[in-house]
């Protein structure tokens, strides 16, 4: 019973962050992966069901590490921007500085508006 309420909280919808606009130019990609001002897709990885897009790289490798210490869901909410689901269509605006990450802008899907990172093996080009 415990997990329908951590589900439950996960999938609750939070606002929109308003922001930059995606730039309005793309740039080549050298290696296979989106390349900024791109349209791509998020995917799950493992047994995701649905793509966290988090408020900033910190709060990515903080949410991270609260899971891997089994964190209440309470604790890790206030660094998730919204939960986007398996398909959604995203923006990418850069690749983070420790390449390890998109910074997206969701387009598409009940989440479209939604700013944040996203782990790179979350994203298609």
């Amino acid at each position: 019973m415990h997990w329908l309420v951590v589900l439950a909280l996960l999938l609750v919808p939070l606002p929109a962050r308003a922001g930059d606009a995606p730039p309005r130019y793309a740039q080549a990609a050298t290696d296979g992966r989106a390349s900024a001002g791109s349209t791509a897709t998020l995917v799950p990885f493992g047994s995701m069901t649905a793509i966290i897009v988090w408020r900033s790289a910190v709060a990515m490798d903080e949410g991270f590490a609260l899971a891997k210490s089994s964190a209440s869901t309470i604790t890790v909410l206030p660094l998730v921007s919204c939960v986007a689901e398996s398909g959604a269509k995203v923006i990418i605006g850069e690749t983070g500085s420790f390449d390890n990450h998109y910074v997206v802008t969701v387009t598409s899907g009940p989440q479209a508006g939604c700013q944040g990172v996203v782990p790179i093996p979350n994203v298609r080009p």
